[in-house]
């Protein structure tokens, strides 16, 4: 007497299928940070731009200032003393015009400031006055986006 199965036999399940929910946890996870994580570096002073109700969005390609409420001044990421802010800030520029950013859409004498909103208008038109001397032949004075 032969016994037929009413049910169609299943293959047992393979260890590998059980691991597929937590690769795709482990692929979310890795997406979540990447996104949520921090692209750019933190300045090397703390500063609380002005706000701006103005839209426009600087070059990101430029020689950074970041001037904070005491008057300390960071050139690209490194504080400095305001003596070799000269020195050091024509290296920077005469780099890029090695560079090639005169093909850039802002000139090479381009420089972004990051200033605290609370610094003293003084320290701020001083500091605009030595880059000015420096040949500096413009500056973007960064800000954050005001809500409307």
């Amino acid at each position: 007497m032969r016994l037929t199965p009413t049910e169609p036999q299943r293959p047992a399940p393979s260890a590998d299928a059980s691991l597929i929910p937590l690769i795709n946890v482990v692929f979310l996870m890795l997406i979540f940070f990447m996104v949520v994580g921090q692209i750019t570096a933190p300045d090397a002073l703390a500063v609380d731009p002005p706000m701006s109700h103005q839209g426009l969005a600087g070059e990101r390609d430029l020689v950074e200032l970041v001037l904070d409420r005491e008057g300390r001044i960071a050139l690209d990421g490194r504080v400095i003393a305001l003596p070799d802010l000269g020195p050091r800030l024509a290296a920077r520029l005469d780099e890029r015009k090695r560079r090639g950013a005169s093909a850039a859409p802002a000139p090479a004498s381009t420089v972004n400031l990051k200033a605290d909103a609370a610094i003293e208008i003084g320290r701020l038109r001083a500091l605009m006055r030595q880059l000015r001397t420096l040949g500096v032949a413009r500056v973007q004075l960064e800000a954050r986006q005001a809500l409307r």
